[in-house]
């Protein structure tokens, strides 16, 4: 009996399987969503880091000609493009935080002009030079409002958030590199006062001393976690929707001639499931193709190093988040009549995967705090919370153990719940049920 079960629930599996495999969505699915990922930080990342060849008019206002001549030989060496320094220009470069540095930096180029009349008159007459076109904008730079770090830009357009970021900075290097030259420091000086300090990261693991990178640590985990978040909302989702359809199709009760229920949600799951590790297993091997180069590069450096303890984590939380929240799916596709219903339903479903993206960020802070530790046990949580805290910062291992158990517990408790309105919802047609009636079922059906 227990060999025919097996055989049955296999069945299901493979037929689960192969249908979607074979279908046009899943391969076009399968090859399209990388290159559309790929597409979608690529060219935003080009555009931005892509120089104007339109030449930007700025007049820089001050009430000392000394004062405008620092600030227009700081910005004009923080925009200059990299081809287009001397050789001094490109030393300093190297002593600098390089990333901060070609982040700031705006996509224009500029030709300062410096006026040293910071009157009121002067300044209708850089208004009346903006509204003709003759220049770009104006940067009022006064004593009086240097004194009260109130600086104004006047322009045609509103400076972006990331070039108002660098003036900003730049206007800030100058002011200190005015105020040390009044006390006596010469330039050589002045530069070496300014130098920022680059921090670098170090883990400490098992008694070795790695360098870490933290952004790119960031983002790999961040990617991971987010792999594990859209999978299991989307194969979760699928599985309601192949419920729904067979139910409404009537083959259900064609195929429960031949197979228990049990079999057949068992049998879903599992094919289902084993669609989506396919399709990310070739995610996985294309990103894995294409960033080789990049990696290898880390992985000599050691900037960005993810333990084998993290990849068997996100394998073993993501199979542990499928069944969970896949077997809900699966009863809501037991219950509903439509899948305009079962979007109804979704919220409730994946309100607590919402809730674990918006508490990366604290728990990422800190992994050990009170909040992230209770609430990683949680087994709603813990699919995403638990496998981040422990690519952040392995906790100790009861706490792994724990949070697996439960997590386990409410898995194995769901499963006998939904297998219960599975096996009387799937034959149910005309409206969905009520609450009272789905209570009665869990009470009245029988394993």
């Amino acid at each position: 009996m227990r060999n025919k079960s097996l055989r049955n629930t296999w069945l299901v599996i493979k037929r689960e399987y192969l249908e979607r495999v074979r279908q046009r969505s899943f391969i076009v699915l399968t090859l399209l969503l990388p290159a559309i990922m790929i597409g979608a930080v690529a060219i935003p990342a080009k555009l931005s880091s892509m120089k104007s060849s339109k030449m930007q008019r700025l007049v820089v206002v001050t009430s000392t000609p000394q004062f405008g001549e620092i600030v227009r030989q700081q910005l004009l060496a923080s925009s200059k493009p990299d081809d287009e320094k001397s050789a001094a220009d490109k030393d300093k470069d190297k002593e600098k935080d390089k990333d901060v540095e070609d982040e700031d930096r705006p996509g224009r180029n500029y030709a300062i002009e410096v006026d040293a009349n910071a009157s009121d008159a002067e300044r209708t007459v850089l208004r009346n030079r903006v509204n003709s076109g003759d220049i770009d904008g104006y940067l009022w730079l006064s004593d009086d409002a240097v004194a009260e770090r109130k600086v104004s830009y006047y322009g045609r357009e509103a400076s972006g958030f990331m070039e108002k970021s660098w003036l900003s900075e730049q206007l800030d290097r100058a002011i200190l590199l005015r105020e040390l030259a009044q006390r006596g420091v010469s330039g050589t000086q002045a530069d070496e006062l300014l130098k920022p300090v680059k921090l670098e990261t170090v883990r400490v693991e098992g008694g070795k001393e790695t360098k870490a990178n933290d952004r790119g640590m960031f983002f790999a985990v961040f990617a991971m976690v987010m792999l594990l978040y859209t999978a299991v909302i989307f194969y979760g989702v699928s599985v309601m929707r192949a419920v729904l359809e067979e139910k409404n199709s009537r083959v259900m009760e064609v195929l429960l001639s031949s197979a228990t229920s049990t079999e057949l949600m068992a049998g879903k799951l599992i094919g289902v499931g084993a669609v989506g590790l396919t399709q990310i297993g070739i995610w996985i091997v294309m990103a894995g193709v294409y960033a080789l180069p990049a990696l290898a590069a880390s992985a000599s450096t050691g900037e960005i190093h993810i333990a084998p303890l993290t990849l068997a984590a996100f394998a073993l939380f993501f199979l542990l988040g499928y069944l969970l929240f896949s077997s809900i799916y699966a009863a809501i596709g037991a219950v509903i009549t439509s899948e305009q219903e079962g979007q109804q339903l979704q919220f409730i479903i994946v309100l607590p995967l919402i809730i674990s993206v918006f508490m990366m960020g604290p728990v990422m802070r800190a992994p050990d705090a009170p909040v992230a530790v209770w609430s990683s046990m949680v087994p709603f949580f813990s699919p995403v919370l638990m496998y981040l805290r422990i690519a952040v910062q392995p906790p100790p291992a009861w706490q792994i153990a724990l949070s697996l158990a439960l997590l386990v517990g409410t898995i194995a408790g769901i499963l006998v719940l939904c297998a219960r309105i599975y096996r009387i919802g799937i034959l149910m047609y005309g409206k969905r049920p009520t609450l009272p009636e789905i209570v009665k079922w869990l009470k009245y059906a029988k394993g």
